[in-house]
């Protein structure tokens, strides 16, 4: 390709980057907005049919929900220049151009990593990984090649996950070819066995090479090695993976377990999603700063008890200054405290904590986070309902600028503060943050997970207290028979969804109905439990009421 070629009318290439299964890569101007940029010419045959330029075009429009997640590559644009010299045109991505080494080199170099970086490089990667399945995009390609680090700025390093959008099209064309000729396109050597057989590859795929990965930061090795790629494969679908502990005695045993899990051979065994990777490889993260040694002063005593607020907190004095490590056990304790019940003394301990660890770690750090998220859960389940809310209002920004809407710690937050809405008597904004919150668990995790169902439940009740019944009527409509079809007509979901309906009915003028569906409701009850039970008198008293206003 000609030096200073230009493509799309506005990305000016400078300097070939380098070259790889896909294509090469270039640094490039993005003439529009005076930016640098890397480019990548996507080879013709990757993107050869219909189907795989649709596959290309909706990864990367769904990538674009990620922009400015820290630990994400962020995909800029894509486009087909038919002008480029090539006869088939050149098909192209544009990213943010990073100044790092791939995990390849800096794994060439290092061999087995100390145990911080190694857990720092690996929670970084969960982290991108994370904000991506909460987008609703698997990666399918998760190696060594495809993390870029940023070495300068952190003694551990900067992790970044690249390639999302792209890595669907290598990921789809190495699997289809391995499962019909046996040729390997590519390195086999992360590879889930789900990929492997050519099933459906989800998150947990995701996991399962991130396993690998941090098998070999830790040991210097990938799981399974051998010079036949084909025996590698084999491997990943048969071979109990080696103990990493055993590799290296000087591994913790809890990190240990943890790459046993994510190298489980079946999907259901590994960790449930990237931000429970994280949580387990929190204890071996290095302090994030040089600190005095552990303060014997409990941190609590050191900080103002005052809520958390978005103004820079005041740093300890010196002499009071708390080490990260101390302040992670504080965390942890006040964690136990609410684990047990304890909800009111957790959240004051983890009020006094949030300065602290905003001053220490960083306001967006994930520990301080994930306090701030404890502090206001403690304080609405310990009855306070309306200081919860303003805690979850107050974090759920910052979530949502670095981790995005669907991060399993944004879809929380969010939920969190619909119920806590709710309980302070603030329907109208309880329906709003369940309305809102609804697409997105249906993007996430299907129309039939439970945690939809209880979702468009929780959200027509709010419609109905405050003051819509007739569109809490309309949305149970349509639960009631999907609660029946997944759940069965006697769960206790599906029963609470027919009092809302009965309900609601008769608060929207249509007190005949509602008798009627009172009636019958207490039919199901009076046979699941008995007429004297105490739901079905419950019931029952309702049914009477509005048996009343319709004599009227």
């Amino acid at each position: 390709m000609p030096e200073e070629q230009v493509l799309g009318g506005r990305y000016r290439l400078l300097s070939r980057l380098g070259a790889g299964g896909m294509g090469e890569v270039w640094k490039a101007v993005d003439e529009l907005l005076d930016r640098p940029v890397a480019v990548k010419l996507i080879q013709p045959e990757r993107v050869d049919s219909a189907e795989a330029a649709a596959r290309f075009r909706r990864e990367v429009r769904l990538t674009a929900r990620l922009a400015g997640h820290p630990n994400v590559v962020i995909l800029h644009d894509f486009g087909h220049d038919a002008d480029d010299g090539r006869a088939a045109g050149a098909v192209f991505a544009v990213m943010e151009l990073v100044q790092g080494r791939p995990l390849t080199e800096v794994l060439r170099e290092s061999g087995p990593m100390p145990l911080a970086r190694a857990a720092t490089l690996a929670s970084q990667a969960a982290s991108g990984l994370g904000a991506a399945h909460a987008a609703g995009i698997v990666h399918r390609d998760v190696k060594p090649g495809n993390l870029m680090v940023i070495e300068r700025g952190s003694s551990e390093g900067t992790l970044k996950v690249l390639d999302f959008g792209i890595a669907a099209l290598t990921a789809a064309t190495r699997t289809d070819r391995i499962t019909r000729t046996g040729q390997v396109v590519g390195t086999p050597l992360y590879m889930s066995p789900e990929q492997i057989r050519g099933d459906q590859v989800d998150r947990p795929s995701d996991l399962y090479s991130l396993g690998a990965i941090l098998f070999q930061l830790l040991t210097g090795k990938p799981p399974f090695r051998d010079p036949n790629p084909l025996t590698v494969l084999r491997m990943h679908l048969t071979d109990a993976p080696p103990s990493a502990a055993t590799v290296r005695p000087e591994i913790p045993r809890e990190l240990s377990d943890l790459v046993t899990a994510l190298l489980a051979k079946r999907p259901e065994d590994r960790p449930a999603h990237a931000e429970e990777v994280r949580e387990r490889l929190a204890p071996f993260l290095p302090p994030l700063r040089p600190s005095p040694a552990p303060s014997p002063v409990p941190a609590p005593a050191l900080a103002p008890t005052r809520p958390y607020t978005e103004e820079a907190p005041r740093r300890p004095e010196p002499e009071t200054a708390v080490h990260p490590s101390r302040l992670r056990e504080l965390v942890e304790a006040a964690r136990a405290r609410v684990d047990a019940g304890e909800y009111g003394p957790a959240a004051e301990e983890l009020r006094a904590l949030l300065p602290l660890l905003s001053t220490a770690l960083g306001k967006d750090h994930p520990d301080t986070l994930r306090a701030r998220r404890r502090e206001a859960y403690a304080t609405g389940k310990s009855g306070d309902h309306a200081r919860a809310v303003r805690g979850f209002e107050a974090l759920l920004p910052d979530l949502v600028r670095l981790y995005g809407p669907r991060h399993p710690e944004t879809l929380a937050v969010r939920y969190y503060l619909a119920t806590n809405a709710g309980r302070a008597g603030d329907h109208a904004l309880a329906a709003r943050t369940h309305a809102g919150l609804l697409p997105d668990l249906v993007s996430v995790h299907g129309e039939d997970a439970e945690r939809v169902l209880s979702t468009r439940l929780y959200l027509a009740f709010e419609l109905g207290e405050s003051g819509e019944p007739g569109r809490a009527v309309e949305s149970l409509a349509s639960l009631v028979p999907d609660l029946a079809r997944l759940r069965g007509g006697d769960d206790a979901l599906t029963l609470r969804a027919r009092h809302y309906q009965a309900a609601y009915l008769g608060h929207s003028g249509r007190p005949e109905e509602a008798v009627r569906h009172y009636e019958a409701l207490v039919a199901h009850h009076t046979r699941l439990h008995g007429e004297n039970a105490t739901r079905t008198r419950t019931v029952r008293s309702h049914l009477a009421q509005w048996q009343e206003r319709v004599r009227r």
